[in-house]
């Protein structure tokens, strides 16, 4: 294959996606939109920032969104491989996007791990993740699949336990880093 018959066929493969999106959006959009599930992932989204705002310590607030904003970051790039490589899929969805449920990376996640850091600080961060890990993974994961927000298609929860996992340690690292603590201080 050459060069320019390369670029040919990613611009069929681009179609393809193109027109899967419009596809996906047209359903989430005609279909799901106001449904119990749609409404699920709506308050999946929202609920837990509000929660946030009433119960976070002010005075930690930058250091667990930075930690929030790191899971984010992580857990949207495994998602949208995930998704792409066909591992999983989000039927239904808030914002009719393509790929990631941002309910889950977006609200959900991010908060119950800025929850966990902030209480009780001094338990140790592996049983934070592993108690974090095991109920969204074999609780919060069965339950969106009951509700049409989360599709296994060629996986087990327990690889999303261990993800799980990984992400609050990573994110309970990084909200402890004395950078922080420099920043009161000056």
């Amino acid at each position: 294959m050459t060069f320019q018959e390369g670029l040919n066929q990613l611009d069929k493969a681009n179609k393809i996606i193109t027109d899967a999106n419009k596809l996906i959006t047209d359903v989430n959009l005609n279909t799901f939109l106001f449904t119990l599930s749609w409404w699920a992932a709506l308050a999946m989204l929202l609920v837990p920032w509000i929660l946030w705002a009433f119960f976070r310590k002010k005075e930690s607030s930058a250091r667990l969104l930075f930690a929030a904003f790191i899971t984010m970051i992580i857990s949207t790039t495994i998602d949208g491989l995930g998704v792409d490589f066909g591992k999983w899929a989000y039927p239904v969805k808030v914002i009719p996007i393509p790929t990631i449920s941002y309910s889950f990376r977006y609200g959900t996640v991010p908060v119950a791990i800025m929850l966990l850091i902030q209480f009780k600080p001094n338990i140790n961060p592996i049983v934070k993740a592993v108690l974090f890990g095991g109920f969204g993974a074999f609780i919060g994961m069965p339950i969106m699949a009951m509700l049409h927000l989360y599709k296994k298609i060629d996986w087990a929860y327990t690889y999303s336990f261990f993800i799980l996992v990984s992400l609050y340690l990573i994110a309970h690292w990084f909200s402890r880093r004395s950078s922080f603590e420099k920043i009161v201080k000056e």
